[in-house]
């Protein structure tokens, strides 16, 4: 599959805000921090400054950036198997998404959760490491997506090599705009909705130790996987062209819309007196129309605006994976060393996301001049 300029900056694109995302967490006027236990705070560091505004950026992007991460990933799996073969494509893949991980879970991970630590009750314990992955219950950090997505890999691609027709079959590529929001949609509520109405909202799933993923969401991002690989063994370009996705404007317009619902029913203050389950329904509703039209609206706005390559956007998106590997350190360290600064949460807010997101794409670019430029 030759390269696509729009799905290349649209996936450095979505990079950028999984580390705006990281450094908004601590300035938000809705995460917390759990002194007793640390590693169950909506974020290892809290501010005690906060700044609104970013709630609405953070809650939107929580919604559909992840879905739209594993759909970009998708895409390309079932190109490259046809080009390299089962066996390489999956010893590719466990090397440079297993070795990246280990990596990650084991030295990325403590070293950015350890402020969070200072902070808590766990600290006079002391133990800091013997502790992390067992009775602090610690995680990877958003390696968790990597694991993930490895794990989907090996799926599909023992599919390809043991039920080759039905990889076939899952082949499909859009006649029309309408069709492919449809579908999209549709997949998008058959598996998002099980999930919501049975699990509790933001519920993980540990498997063992730095192993753990979104439980209630974990459906949506195999289906939107799926949805990729779907595209991609097809003809990616045709059904994700500029024809298909001219409507790209309205559908933000109604992603937008679907995420205000989502916060207003969500806010306690609407439907108060309706029973649980039909509430749970009603926001997945307003959840899967969020994250399907805002997903495809930024896949068509990239298509719109992304059409030739430009220096500083191919060096970046060439270090995008190592800077989604990197940025939680630096995220986590700058905003410990701003805590104590007087400045208003917006300013910590951009020194957190400028430092995290140069640092990590400074060291990527600087380990990709070593051997470590085969994983990354």
């Amino acid at each position: 599959m030759k390269r696509d300029i729009a799905i290349d900056y649209l996936r450095s694109s979505v990079t950028v805000a999984v580390v705006f995302h990281h450094s908004a967490l601590a300035y938000n006027t809705f995460s917390y921090y759990d002194s007793a236990h640390y590693a169950r705070s909506a974020a290892p560091i809290v501010d005690t400054t906060r700044f609104a505004p970013l709630d609405a950026i953070v809650g939107w992007n929580d919604i559909f950036f992840m879905s739209l991460m594993f759909f970009i990933s998708g895409l390309f799996v079932v190109p490259t198997i046809a080009r390299k073969g089962v066996g390489r494509f999956l010893a590719d893949r466990t090397k440079r998404l297993g070795i990246p991980f280990v990596v990650a879970a084991t030295l990325l991970a403590p070293i950015a959760y350890y402020p969070s630590w200072l902070l808590s009750d766990s600290v006079s314990l002391g133990g800091f490491l013997s502790r992390f992955y067992t009775t602090d219950e610690g995680s990877a950090g958003p390696a968790w997506f990597i694991w993930v997505l490895l794990a989907f890999c090996v799926i599909v691609a023992t599919a390809y090599n043991f039920i080759p027709n039905l990889m076939k079959k899952l082949s499909w590529s859009p006649k029309s705009a309408g069709h492919l929001v449809f579908m999209v949609l549709v997949v998008t509520l058959l598996a998002t909705t099980p999930m919501q109405l049975f699990l509790a909202p933001g519920e993980w799933f540990r498997v063992a130790g730095p192993l753990y993923f979104p439980a209630s969401r974990s459906t949506l991002y195999f289906a939107w996987f799926l949805l990729g690989v779907a595209l991609g063994s097809a003809d990616a370009e045709h059904s994700l062209s500029r024809e298909n996705l001219k409507l790209w404007p309205f559908w933000l317009i109604i992603g937008a819309i679907g995420y205000a619902t989502h916060g207003v029913l969500s806010s306690g203050n609407f439907l108060a007196s309706t029973p649980e389950w039909v509430l749970r329904l009603v926001l997945t509703i307003a959840f899967s129309f969020c994250c399907t039209f805002t997903s495809l609206g930024a896949i068509g706005l990239a298509r719109s605006c992304f059409r030739t390559s430009w220096s500083p956007a191919d060096h970046f998106s060439e270090n995008a994976y190592g800077v989604y590997i990197f940025h939680y350190g630096f995220v986590i360290w700058v905003q410990f060393c701003l805590l104590s600064q007087p400045m208003p949460a917006a300013m910590k807010f951009l020194i957190t996301f400028c430092v995290a997101l140069t640092a990590s794409w400074f060291s990527t670019a600087l380990l990709r001049k070593t051997a470590a430029k085969r994983l990354l």
